[in-house]
């Protein structure tokens, strides 16, 4: 089912692949490098053996999540998901010295916020759309710097996360996006123009 959707996905986004009429030097910069590298990074077949009962799909994010760490080399971040051990794994794998803060979707508000009441900034983010997904991007948002990025996964999930998704593009607060349709992807540097890249990813 994931290979046919993708495959629909691909088509409907063929005009977008790899950079393809994006003006912008550092948008066009992300998308070849990060978010659409095929460079085989050493660390990916121990990844993969590791995590083998994992779904293509699930080893497709991993890898993008690899490659941002990799690229943002960010101290901390803030995993509000329910595979939060493979997607440490990835992370630290992209980068060593960051320290993952997990939640799940599933813990009570409280927990939520004694976790990230221990984070001074938060440089990284990863979010599914499950819980209390709003209130913790809401709360996140105080706490962003230039340098942050947060990935919102599950944006075409359903009517509502397609739906937050398009407020968070919208608005002037959130500069720079990327939609992956799998994911989205927030920049917070104020000094860019406003935009909203679509990606064949």
């Amino acid at each position: 089912m994931y290979k046919i959707r993708r495959a629909l996905v691909w088509l409907r986004r063929s005009r977008h692949s790899r950079g393809f009429g994006v003006q912008s030097p550092w948008a066009y910069r992300f998308i070849r490098y990060v978010v659409n590298e095929h460079y085989p990074y050493y660390s990916y077949a121990s990844l993969e053996d590791k995590w083998k009962e994992s779904s293509m799909k699930e080893r497709k994010l991993c890898r993008l999540y690899f490659r941002i760490s990799n690229y943002l080399q960010s101290p901390t971040v803030l995993d509000y998901s329910d595979a939060c051990d493979m997607f440490s794994d990835y992370v630290r794998s992209g980068c060593r010295h960051t320290t993952v803060n997990s939640v799940s979707p599933d813990s009570p508000i409280e927990r939520i916020d004694e976790v990230m009441s221990g984070m001074e900034s938060i440089p990284f983010l990863r979010l599914v759309t499950k819980g209390h997904y709003k209130t913790v991007f809401e709360k996140a948002v105080t706490k962003t710097t230039e340098q942050s990025l947060f990935i919102i996964e599950g944006i075409n999930k359903s009517k509502e996360a397609k739906a937050f998704w398009k407020e968070i593009v919208s608005s002037e607060q959130f500069p720079t996006t990327f939609d992956l349709y799998y994911c989205g992807i927030i920049f917070f540097d104020f000094r860019r123009y406003k935009e909203n890249y679509i990606v064949n990813f």
